[in-house]
Formats: structure tokens, C-alpha cells, sequence
């Protein structure tokens, strides 16, 4: 009765394989013939995928800096390659990549999660290693020299009652470390928005198209200083002076927010000297735009608050000390079951995958959780600058 499902099932996945073997495996002269061919279907899926080409990397993500190495960074180095800035074409890739299976497990050896964790799975597999190693050497030889010693193996029932709290504990941690990240994108993309507001509204309640752009320089220098409170100072310290002094050659202004012990709070008063020094015929003007100063502040608080309060230690520490004696007895619970079906072989690779998953999702936390970091917050600042001068263009383009 089962024999026909079963057939379709396995046909079903000779044609997913076969399918996905194609894709995953064709020659890149292939694949780079099919991108130089003129698009000539009525598909518009099929049309948008050949002009997209799925081997070139991004400008500044971790494949491109993995060519430009030579080795693939991982750590604390990786961090500044994953501030994905995605355009039209990234898009398009990044739908069509979880396609490719087989693609996405080879990008597995080349993952910085996977090389980040090897302490953790080489610990897993040692175990696995030691307690097959006892239990099919060690026990068997004294056995034969009529010594009894006892085999290392542990009933699955403890851990199928603490694996659902061992999965809340993960689940929750990862999704506090989440809301941390989205709580600091959105903080800057307000202070971006409130950043180009200042700049709008002075150029169109005052004429004074100077005091418009150094209105625009200042509220560049607030979000990049910011920034470089935010980010490491062996990173960022160098850059952001010769920035700040690039930008203000002709004034002393760059200088005393570089020398002061508080440069953000620096910065803020500065913006604010800057704006209410616009002439403007309507000083309630003044008054409402003001309004986006006080939200940029409010902003960056949120920032510091972020930045300056991790999860509480005590509950990462109890997740990591769970985790870890959880996947460490995992082994001689996985010997058991699989010596049952005289397959004692898989109890090494089951751990291994086993605690490279589960270690990947504290792992993915811990990334998530000091966020800036891992921010485009360049791009952000570059892009204010960007629209404050387009901003005050427009407005000479008009005065003339």
C-alpha cells in the first residue's frame, strides 16, 4: 500500500536534485554566456535574471573582502564587512540564492559563523570522538580480559524535557538581540530624515544661502560624530578627524568639537547655534524646526542606551552554561539510540551538525547584540551629506 507514495516521493526528489544539481554545478562560461545573451523571453522573472550577474559580490560584503584577502575574516574582523547597504540588483540575488541548495552548503566552509564556532563543535566532536572511542574500544577490550567498565551513555529523556527550554532561552535571547539592531536602525534612519528636515526648512524660510550651508555642515558633523562615538576608536578615530578638519578647513568650529570632552554634546549645541543663527523673517519657524534637533537627540540617547547596556549577563551566561553542558552530554544520549539501529558511526556527525546549529543561534545573537558595529552608519552619514548639498543647490538654482 505505501510502495506507490513512496515511488512519487522519490521521484519527486530525483527531479529537485537533478534540478538544483544543474543550477549548482553549471560552468561559469555557461552561466556567463546565458548573462551576455539578449533577453528575448516575455518572462519578466526570466528577463530581470539575466541581467543580474550572481557571481558579482557586492562592494564592501564579506565575499568581495574574502577575494581581496585571500581568507575569509571572521571574528571581530568580519564585522565591518557586514554592513549591507542593498540596491535593486542585491535584491535580486539575494531571492534567487536560497534557491541553490547545493551553493548555499558549500558556502558553508567559507562561512565566518561556521569558522567562529569551531571552538565550540571541535569540543562537541571531541566529546562524540571520547565516547565512541570508549565505548567501542576501551569497554570491549577489557571486556575481552574479563573487566567490566561501564558504557558511557545517558537516556534520551533528560534531554527531550530541557530541550524546550533550552530552545525559549535561544529564541528569546535572539530575538532581544534583534529588536536591539532594528531599535538602532530605526534611531538612525530618524536622525537621517531629521538631518535633511533641518536642512529643507532653513533653506526655504531663510535666503541666506551660506548660513544654509554651514546649517547643512553642521548637521553632517552631529550625525558623524555620532558615529564615531559608536564605533571603535581604532577603527574611526583617525578618519573622523581628518573628516571633521577636511570639512571645516576655514573654521576653528571642526577643532572644538574634536577637542571637547563631549564631542556629541558639542556637535548638538553646535547645530543648534547654527540654526538659530539663520535669518528668517518667522522665528516660529525657528521654533518648529528646533523640533528635529530635540528628536535627533532623542535618537542618539537611544543609540547610547543601546550601546552602553548589553542583555542582562546574567541571563547570556546561564544560556551559554545550558547550552554548552546541554551539547557537551549530547553525545553519549545520541550513542545510545544510534547503537540501537547498529549505526554507531552517526553519533559523530549528528553532534557536530547538532551543535553547530544550536551554537549558530547563540552565535547569531551575540553578533545582533552590540549592533553599530555591524550598521552602515558611513553610508548613512554620506547619504546626509549628499542630500543637505542637493538640498541647498536646489535652493541657489531657485535665489537665481
Amino acid at each position: 500500500m505505501m510502495l506507490p507514495n513512496l515511488d512519487r516521493i522519490i521521484a519527486l526528489l530525483v527531479i529537485l536534485f537533478a534540478e538544483n544539481y544543474s543550477c549548482a554545478f553549471s560552468p561559469s562560461s555557461r552561466r556567463l554566456g546565458r548573462l551576455l545573451q539578449p533577453c528575448t523571453s516575455n518572462d519578466e522573472h526570466f528577463c530581470l535574471s539575466a541581467k543580474v550577474n550572481p557571481d558579482q559580490d557586492r562592494e564592501g560584503s564579506l565575499a568581495a573582502a574574502t577575494k581581496a584577502l585571500g581568507k575569509v575574516p571572521y571574528g571581530e574582523t568580519s564585522r565591518k564587512y557586514r554592513r549591507t547597504v542593498f540596491k535593486h540588483d542585491d535584491w535580486v540575488n539575494h531571492r534567487q540564492s536560497n534557491s541553490k541548495v547545493f551553493d548555499n552548503l558549500q558556502s558553508m566552509f567559507f562561512s565566518g559563523v561556521v569558522r567562529q564556532l569551531r571552538p565550540q563543535v571541535g569540543a562537541v566532536t571531541g566529546v562524540a570522538a571520547a565516547v565512541m572511542g570508549w565505548n567501542i574500544g576501551v569497554v570491549h577490550l577489557a571486556a575481552s580480559n574479563n573487566i567490566w567498565l561501564p558504557i558511557l551513555t545517558l537516556p534520551t529523556v533528560p534531554f527531550t524535557l530541557s530541550s524546550p527550554a533550552l530552545g525559549l532561552l535561544l529564541v528569546f535571547r535572539t530575538n532581544a538581540a534583534y529588536t536591539r539592531w532594528m531599535a538602532a536602525r530605526d534611531s538612525w534612519a530618524r536622525m537621517a530624515a531629521h538631518s535633511k528636515n533641518l536642512v529643507r526648512m532653513g533653506s526655504i524660510f531663510s535666503s541666506d544661502q551660506s548660513a544654509v550651508k554651514d546649517l547643512a555642515d553642521a548637521s553632517w558633523l552631529y550625525c558623524r560624530t555620532v558615529m564615531n562615538k559608536l564605533s571603535s576608536p581604532d577603527e574611526d578615530e583617525e578618519e573622523y578627524k581628518k573628516e571633521v578638519e577636511e570639512r571645516y578647513q576655514d573654521s576653528s568650529v571642526g577643532t572644538c568639537v574634536i577637542k571637547s570632552k563631549d564631542r556629541v554634546m558639542a556637535a548638538w549645541r553646535q547645530l543648534s547655534l547654527q540654526l538659530h543663527s539663520l535669518p528668517a523673517s518667522d522665528p516660529k519657524a525657528l521654533i518648529e524646526t528646533d523640533k528635529s534637533i530635540i528628536i535627533l537627540g532623542e535618537c542618539t540617547s537611544i543609540c547610547e542606551k543601546i550601546y552602553s547596556s548589553p542583555v542582562p549577563l546574567v541571563y547570556t551566561r546561564h544560556t551559554a552554561r545550558f547550552l554548552s553542558l546541554w551539547a557537551l552530554t549530547l553525545p553519549c544520549a545520541l550513542y545510545q539510540q544510534f547503537a540501537a539501529v547498529n549505526q554507531v558511526w552517526a553519533t559523530l556527525p549528528a553532534s557536530s551538525i547538532l551543535a553547530f546549529f544550536l551554537f549558530g543561534v547563540d552565535e547569531l545573537a551575540m553578533q545582533l547584540e552590540e549592533p553599530f558595529s555591524i550598521l552602515p552608519m558611513k553610508y548613512f552619514c554620506q547619504d546626509i551629506l549628499k542630500s543637505a548639498e542637493i538640498l541647498t543647490e536646489i535652493a541657489e538654482e531657485q535665489e537665481q
